[in-house]
């Protein structure tokens, strides 16, 4: 009796390693197939099982690759001005608590004590707000600014700049895109290299647990300074932002080396700040949810959202080498906040895009805070 090959949905099930060839055999056969149930299924079973196993390193790269090949040979990369360091900044997304648009507000405080951010993003899949969602409300008009002729420039010159790479992938989004709400052995990686612009450092968040996984992976892939951040509340509730008084992790792995010291100084700075996961909820409107993070940019804000947003903007600018420890850049920022001084960094990147400038006045309101999505649950002890 002949024996078949075992496909790759089947092999997930045994505890044995996956040959990475079989890997990305198998998710090119996959993403091959007619458009459907079956394709949906099987792409679904083997990307959540890949994660499951382990994450192994060596199959989720050849996933990867697998999942870029069918776009790469069209990226193009734009390069910073010489001499100029650039910090890529985006995340996985599907977080489990959904929060106003920290990572936005913290590239705009990190840009304006600094530092040069080139933040990453799209529309929301599992959110009211995406980071592209924030740009199109505040106003700026990205999508009539070329990445090479314009947005490079803007970025030099504000320290903020944002690079939409909905397009990126569009035969792999084609296969793939709205059919995933949670994360799988894709999230560990594939968001931050789909950056149109070189940077010679990134930051990227992750709704699960594995950063040191995930760091490893961008670092083996080639991101030449990458750091890697998650927060906890309770056992079941992921966040891919630095989220104060909850647990953190933080894996950076620099030309190939994993920075201990750095890791332990990203947990300190959030234990240091007490917890108020109010002040961070997303709120039911999509303005309500840019406002509150416009109100802290602004100065506004006087409540734990503030501290949000200053660990966050802490991370990049160390990152960027624009301060030297976190508890400094923790301190800077919280001073770029109470002085305003975020809001005119957007201000000056709306204008510069040829955006609409009274927008942004339009959304500095009062905003009432909602309940809260998820319970905050027991705080657990996690190493990188």
């Amino acid at each position: 009796m002949a024996v078949t090959k075992p496909l790759l949905a089947h092999k997930i099930n045994s505890p044995a390693d996956i040959p990475p060839q079989d890997v990305h055999a198998g998710i090119t056969r996959i993403l091959a197939l007619p458009d459907g149930h079956t394709r949906d299924v099987m792409l679904g079973s083997v990307l959540t099982g890949l994660l499951l196993r382990g994450p192994r390193l060596e199959e989720i790269e050849a996933a990867v690759q697998a999942a870029t090949s069918l776009d790469r040979s069209n990226w193009d990369f734009h390069q910073p001005p010489e001499g100029m360091r650039f910090v890529g900044y985006t995340g996985s997304g599907k977080k489990t608590f959904k929060t106003i648009n920290l990572s936005t507000a913290a590239a705009l405080v990190a840009a304006t004590g600094g530092a040069h951010v080139a933040k990453l993003g799209s529309r929301s899949a599992s959110s009211k707000t995406g980071s592209r969602d924030f740009i199109d409300l505040v106003g700026a008009t990205s999508d009539t600014v070329p990445h090479q002729e314009m947005m490079v420039d803007i970025t030099a010159e504000t320290g903020f700049g944002f690079f939409s790479i909905e397009n990126r992938v569009p035969e792999f989004d084609r296969r793939y895109g709205g059919r995933f709400q949670a994360v799988h052995a894709l999230s560990l990686a594939f968001p931050a290299l789909l950056s149109p612009v070189t940077c010679s450092a990134y930051v990227y968040g992750l709704s699960h647990p594995a950063v040191g996984a995930s760091a490893r992976l961008l670092s083996k892939l080639g991101l030449p300074d990458v750091t890697v951040i998650n927060s906890s509340l309770g056992k079941a509730v992921q966040v891919d932002e630095l989220i104060p008084g909850s647990t953190v992790r933080a894996c950076r792995i620099s030309a190939g080396d994993e920075d201990l010291t750095f890791n332990d100084e990203v947990r300190k700075g959030a234990s240091s700040m007490p917890q108020d996961l109010m002040s961070v909820a997303q709120h039911e409107d999509p303005r309500e949810n840019v406002a509150a993070a416009i109100r802290v940019l602004a100065g506004h804000d006087t409540s734990q959202a503030r501290n949000a947003v200053a660990l966050n903007a802490a991370l990049l600018m160390v990152m960027s080498e624009a301060v030297p420890t976190v508890q400094s850049g923790i301190d800077t920022a919280l001073t770029i906040i109470d002085a305003g001084a975020g809001l005119d960094t957007l201000q000056q990147f709306v204008r510069l895009t040829g955006g609409a400038p009274d927008k942004l006045r339009s959304l500095l309101r009062h905003v009432t805070p909602t309940a809260l999505l998820v319970s905050p649950g027991n705080k657990e002890k996690a190493p990188c």
